[in-house]
């Protein structure tokens, strides 16, 4: 087993167009009254990010019933993009006496009433190699909020533990980029862009090349 103590070599920040204009000129009102140090909102929010759930991926396979009822499964033909879950969670800390999820509230509510805003700003996520280089990125397209979770105030807590909410986004595109080359002026691949077997011609294969079993 081999040990490993870093745990934070990623890198995800709201985007820039995260929050409207209008909102945003009112939640700076906010940030200059209680000497928040950052210069918007949205590097506020991103700063209480506290954990990121990346969707898992499921293949799941069609059936087939041949002789004597033996049942066999195919690999799936559907689009790579629906085999991931299609939802991401993140979790931030609610600090400053609860300030940035109700910052949170108020930018949603705006989002959920814009009707010419059909999807969220792409969020971009990084992964970071142990130097500290790019190794991935990772963008999510044509998202929708899905929910906010709860927060419990209470008059008689007076323990110090931290109080965490979170936000789940759902996704209709997920790109993976590799950006770890040679030649800087390399163009980034994605990691679903690899060769393709083509038995277009063929339309159930007696032997494959990968394998070399019958299938009959």
């Amino acid at each position: 087993m081999r040990l490993n103590s870093q745990q934070n070599q990623f890198i995800f920040n709201f985007p820039l167009d995260f929050v409207s204009p209008e909102i945003e000129d009112r939640l700076k009102k906010y940030m200059e009254k209680n000497w928040i140090p950052y210069i918007d909102p949205v590097s506020y929010l991103s700063s209480t990010i506290k954990e990121i759930v990346f969707p898992s991926v499921t293949y799941e396979g069609s059936e087939q019933v041949h002789r004597f009822g033996k049942k066999i499964e195919y690999k799936p033909a559907g689009n790579i993009h629906d085999t991931y879950n299609s939802s991401i969670d993140i979790t931030l800390r609610s600090v400053d006496s609860h300030s940035n999820y109700f910052m949170c509230q108020q930018i949603f509510a705006e989002y959920y009433n814009n009707t010419r805003k059909f999807y969220l700003p792409w969020l971009n996520l990084f992964i970071l190699d142990k130097d500290g280089d790019f190794l991935y990125s990772i963008n999510f397209r044509a998202a929708l909020l899905k929910s906010l979770s709860e927060m419990r105030l209470s008059y008689q807590g007076s323990d110090i533990n931290e109080q965490t909410f979170s936000i789940t986004f759902k996704y209709n595109f997920i790109d993976i980029y590799w950006n770890l080359e040679d030649d800087p002026n390399a163009k980034n691949k994605r990691i679903f862009d690899t060769q393709t077997w083509d038995h277009s011609n063929e339309v159930l294969p007696m032997e494959r090349p990968q394998n070399e079993y019958p299938l009959n």
